[in-house]
Order: C-alpha cells, then structure tokens, then sequence
C-alpha cells in the first residue's frame, strides 16, 4: 500500500483527471471491502523531523465509527467508540475522559479508520503507484479545513498494511498494522466500555 516513473509521468500528462479518477475508484473499493478488522500496530508521530512519540497496541473496528484503540507501550491507554462517544481510559492516571465521538480524536488513525466513508475520494485528489509489491495509494485535501492534508494508505494486494497521516499542524502519523484479520466476526462489546471503579470520569 514498480511502475516505471516514465509511463506514470506520460499517465498523468493524458490522462489527467481521468487517472485520478481511476485511482480513487480503485481505492474505494479496496476501503468499501474492509468492514471490520482487526491487527496489532506499531505508531510513530514525528513534528519538524523529529520523532515526538513511539506507541504499540492492538486494534479493531468496525465500520461505521465503532474502533477500539489499546496501546500498551509505553503507556497503557484504552480509546473505545461507539459511533456516538468515546472512551479515553488512561490507566496510569486512573482517568476516564469522555467526548462527543465526531469531536474526540481530530487527525488520528483510529478516527480515520473507522470513519472513512464514500465521501473519502470525492475530499481528496487520489493518486496511485507501486512499489514493489506493495501498491500506495498517495491522497492530498482538497480543503484546507480537513483534519488530514495527506494520506498515504499502503496496501499489500487487498489487506492494508500502513498508513501515514499528515495533519493540519505538521505531524506526521506513521502506522504500520500486522496480524491483520479483514473482515472477522466481532463481538459488540468489544466498542461498549464501563469506566472501572474508583477512577475518575471527566466529560468534554
């Protein structure tokens, strides 16, 4: 998620929007095939080129908008949602903070991946190449106002592998997922979430 460079730069001269098109037809379908899933990742978020954290965990979601985001390295923290709220359980502070799901992650990759729907390729110019065995799919905002400004979605045949998130304060998201089930049978518990006792519940 190798063409040679010449016959992409001659596509992209004659083609124009055509190839774009292409490109953003071949993606939604490959997104539209992933209606739940589960993986391990690994996440590095870098500002000014310089790393600002590194976090590992596992995930699943289901789409629309139900994730659940557990990161156990180096700090465990469980982000559950439902498609309505949202679960931030910081275990070290014994603090939950509760949110409005639409307002609660901004440019993340949990967000992202549970919430792309068919709108996605028509908010992004798509572009398309292969790397190897691996095909990237490169899409740039076409607003200024959206959370993302650049995604790159890396896809290994039809299972995706990677991702790289650009936001609107410079911040790169590189994800990469392995152990990766497409479209596994899920449990609804696994998106509901009870805060512990004796934490503390903070609503936003």
């Amino acid at each position: 998620m190798n063409m040679n460079k010449l016959f992409l730069f001659v596509l992209l001269i004659f083609s124009g929007e055509v190839f774009s098109q292409t490109s953003a037809e071949v993606l939604q379908s490959k997104l539209n095939a992933i209606q739940t899933m589960t993986a391990n990742f690994s996440q590095i978020v870098k500002a000014k080129n310089r790393e600002v954290s590194r976090s590992s965990g596992s995930m699943a979601l289901q789409r629309p908008g139900r994730f659940r985001w557990e990161t156990k390295d180096p700090l465990e923290q469980l982000i559950v949602a439902d498609g309505q709220k949202m679960w931030i359980y910081d275990v070290d502070l014994e603090q939950v903070t509760v949110k409005n799901q639409e307002k609660g992650l901004g440019g993340t990759a949990a967000l992202f991946l549970s919430g792309y729907d068919e709108t996605l390729t028509h908010d992004f110019d798509v572009s398309e190449k292969q790397t190897g065995k691996l095909t990237v799919f490169d899409l740039k905002s076409k607003s200024a106002k959206e959370n993302f400004q650049r995604i790159k979605l890396i896809f290994s045949q039809s299972t995706l592998i990677g991702l790289e998130l650009y936001d609107q304060l410079g911040q790169i998201t590189n994800v990469k997922l392995v152990q990766i089930k497409a479209n596994p049978k899920l449990s609804a518990k696994l998106f509901q979430f009870k805060p512990p006792k004796g934490v503390d519940v903070v609503k936003q």
